[in-house]
């Protein structure tokens, strides 16, 4: 117990996160002072926080089992490890080595280099990845009137309109050139919250349907940015989302 408030302790003074009932993609800012071999200090921080006794690392291992044939990875951005922050079991870690599996939707340490393991997900309520900012949404399983289902989701956008990505990768078995070829693929998923309420959109009508109040405006602004939901999907939603909340000011 003691090392693990001292733990707690060195995180918050190194790096301030919190969320607190609310989607944030803000980044924290470091408010401790830094001492003179600065760059090295979050990683120190690191090393300390996951020696065996931390609660860092109370996951199962993880195993890679992809076919030696194969097309594409099953990660998020890159298939090898980044350094990202975490804010796990109610600490906070900063430059942690990791890789997101969007297959599984899991998020993997890598400890000492060598040993891959899983963090438990119920623990992981954010992290930050490659500029990204992730948050773990549980939905109980009664609830019928959402799109979301429990995991993670990239937060795009939180003015106040919300832009939540949901990152996910396929697994396909395919026969070519009379060879087992394991194929990924990407299939992202976004979702607009506005009030209470999230809309999966998918185009730019799906777009100018949730906001019906503003469509006249949304589309002669698409029209003059030469918006392509086909070929640039992420871009052009998030940019009708961003211009939907500057006429809403």
């Amino acid at each position: 117990m003691r090392l693990r408030t001292e733990v707690k302790l060195l995180l918050s003074a190194a790096f301030v996160f919190f969320i607190q009932g609310k989607v944030s993609a803000q980044k924290a800012e470091n408010t401790a002072e830094t001492p003179s071999s600065s760059a090295s200090f979050p990683v120190s921080l690191y090393q300390k926080a996951t020696k065996e006794e931390s609660h860092l690392l109370n996951g199962p291992e993880y195993v890679d089992i992809r076919r030696a044939n194969h097309e594409g990875h099953p990660f998020f951005f890159r298939d090898e490890k980044t350094l990202g922050n975490v804010h796990y079991d109610g600490a906070t870690y900063e430059e942690v080595p990791l890789l997101y599996n969007l297959v599984t939707d899991e998020v993997i340490l890598y400890r000492n280099g060598l040993l891959l393991q899983k963090l438990v997900k119920e623990k992981l309520a954010s992290f930050q990845l490659n500029g990204h900012q992730f948050i773990r949404l549980e939905i109980a399983d009664t609830t019928t009137n959402t799109p979301l289902r429990t995991g993670f989701y990239d937060v795009m956008h939180d003015g106040n309109t919300k832009l939540l990505v949901k990152r996910q990768k396929e697994k396909q078995d395919l026969i070519v050139d009379q060879k087992l070829l394991e194929r990924f693929t990407s299939i992202d998923k976004f979702y607009i919250q506005q009030g209470p309420a999230y809309h999966q959109v998918k185009s730019g009508r799906s777009v100018y349907n949730v906001f019906s109040d503003q469509k006249k405006e949304l589309k002669k602004y698409a029209r003059s940015k030469k918006l392509k939901f086909r070929k640039q999907r992420e871009e052009s939603i998030l940019a009708l989302v961003l211009y939907y909340d500057s006429l809403k000011k």
